[in-house]
């Protein structure tokens, strides 16, 4: 593995995706700088639309997930939307809160092949997870993903860091997903200049 946290996440998408048994589903993880989330998702959108070295071996197939225009897609957000005013805050965030992770996962499926969800050599790239934040959460989604009985290997990079084996999104409070495979470092502006 390379030392930089982003060649070290397209590595090991790609040994999963090339048949490498994971924890349930093969769940990667890694944490990136908040102020490059986007820049992150540039480059791994590039990564999925242009077949990287990494996968020459592997028949592997990406699909990219822009988690920030499919909530605009989710009946729950259109509801918020509808309601919002000052008087509804807390009623709109706790439908969120309740909602949204739910709701993602179901126009994920719906874009998505269904026999492509179901091998374990399809890597869905959840992209812009900061966008979401802090209604639901990548280890919200993942859990529902993984409900849902999608085997893709799936990739998140989150704005964030991991800490102690857990994921601290924003700042916040560590919380922990054991199912993934957490990659080591953060991946920052440094690491998008190689």
């Amino acid at each position: 593995m390379s030392e930089s946290p982003l060649q070290s996440f397209t590595e090991k998408l790609a040994a999963f995706a090339g048949g490498q048994a994971g924890i349930r589903n093969p769940f990667v993880i890694v944490a990136v700088t908040e102020a490059v989330e986007h820049q992150v998702t540039e480059r791994l959108a590039t990564w999925a639309t242009d077949p990287p070295a990494e996968l020459a071996d592997v028949d592997a197939t990406i699909q990219p997930i822009w988690l920030d225009e499919l909530l605009s897609e989710t009946t729950v957000y259109k509801l918020a939307v509808g309601l919002s005013d000052a008087q509804n805050t807390a009623t709109i965030r706790s439908t969120l809160e309740a909602r949204l992770a739910e709701e993602l996962v179901e126009e994920i499926i719906a874009q998505s092949d269904r026999d492509a969800l179901d091998d374990s050599s399809h890597i869905l790239m959840l992209l812009n997870v900061g966008s979401v934040y802090p209604f639901t959460r990548a280890s919200e989604l993942l859990d529902e993903l993984d409900r849902r009985n999608v085997s893709s290997t799936i990739g998140v990079a989150f704005p964030g860091r991991i800490s102690n084996g857990k994921l601290a999104a924003y700042g916040s409070d560590p919380r922990g997903y054991y199912p993934a495979h957490l990659i080591d470092g953060r991946i920052s502006e440094v690491d998008l200049q190689k």
